[in-house]
C-alpha cells in the first residue's frame, strides 16, 4: 500500500457466504482478508454516527476512516462476518427491509431476535433500507417513497425499543427528490453508492459508498 493514507470512505458489503452466486458476494476468507489488510494499511474503523456527527460540522473522522455498511440483512452477516466483528470490536452498519425480515425464502434473512441482538452489542447500528426493497425509488410517488420510510422506521423502532435514525436506498438509487423526502421523514443521514470519499458528500441525505469489490481501490 502507498504510505499516504486516503481520505474516509464508506464500504457497502452485502452477503457475506461460503458459495458466491453473485459478484458482490463476499467469503467469509475475502472478508477476513480484507478486514486484515485495511488494518496493516493503518484505516481506523468508525461508526455511522461519527460518520453523521463530522457530516454535521461536529468532531472530523480520524485519518484514514472507514466506515463498514451491510445491506439486505442476510444471515451470513451474523454467521460469517459478525463473529470477527464483534472479536475485533469493529462497528458496523446493518441496513434491513423491514418486510422480509426472518424470511427463509432465497437467501434467508436474520430474525428480529437476532437484530435485537447485534444492536445491544453496542457495535451494530440497525437502519431502515425501506419496507420492501423497490428496484427504484425514484420511480415511486412521492406518498409511496414517505410510507416505505416512515413504515419501516416506526417497525424498527417498535422491534429495537429505540429511535432508528439511518437510512440507506436499495441499489443505491436516489435523486434529489428522493433525498428531500428522506430528510423530511427524519433520519438524520442516508447512504448512497454513489463511488466518491464521504467528504464528498453534498449533503447528509446523499451519503456516498463504495461497493465493497472497489475496496483496493480506495484503500490508501
Amino acid at each position: 500500500f502507498p504510505a499516504v493514507i486516503g481520505p474516509p470512505v464508506a464500504l457497502t458489503y452485502h452477503d457475506v457466504t461460503p458459495a458466491k452466486t453473485v459478484w458482490f458476494d463476499c467469503t467469509p476468507g475475502e472478508f477476513r482478508a480484507q478486514i486484515d489488510a485495511m488494518t496493516r494499511a493503518g484505516r481506523v474503523f468508525v461508526s455511522v454516527d461519527m460518520v453523521a456527527e463530522a457530516l454535521e460540522g461536529g468532531r472530523p473522522l480520524p485519518k484514514g476512516a472507514v466506515c463498514l455498511t451491510f445491506a439486505d440483512n442476510y444471515r451470513g452477516f451474523y454467521v460469517h462476518a459478525w463473529p470477527l466483528l464483534k472479536k475485533r470490536r469493529i462497528p458496523v452498519a446493518q441496513f434491513v427491509h423491514t418486510g422480509y425480515v426472518g424470511s427463509p425464502v432465497g437467501r434467508p434473512k436474520m430474525s428480529w431476535t437476532k437484530l435485537r441482538e447485534l444492536d445491544r452489542s453496542g457495535l451494530v447500528t440497525i437502519g431502515s433500507q425501506t419496507v420492501s426493497h423497490p428496484a427504484d425509488l425514484r420511480s415511486l410517488s412521492d406518498a409511496a417513497v414517505r410510507r416505505e420510510f416512515a413504515a419501516s422506521r416506526a417497525r424498527l423502532e417498535k422491534e429495537l425499543g429505540h429511535p432508528v435514525r439511518y437510512l440507506a436506498y436499495p441499489n443505491g438509487k436516489f435523486d434529489g427528490r428522493v433525498a428531500r423526502l428522506a430528510q423530511e421523514a427524519g433520519y438524520r443521514l442516508a447512504f448512497t453508492e454513489r463511488l466518491s470519499f464521504l467528504t464528498s458528500a453534498p449533503s447528509r441525505w446523499e451519503v456516498p459508498r463504495w461497493v465493497h469489490t472497489k475496496w483496493r481501490t480506495v484503500i490508501r
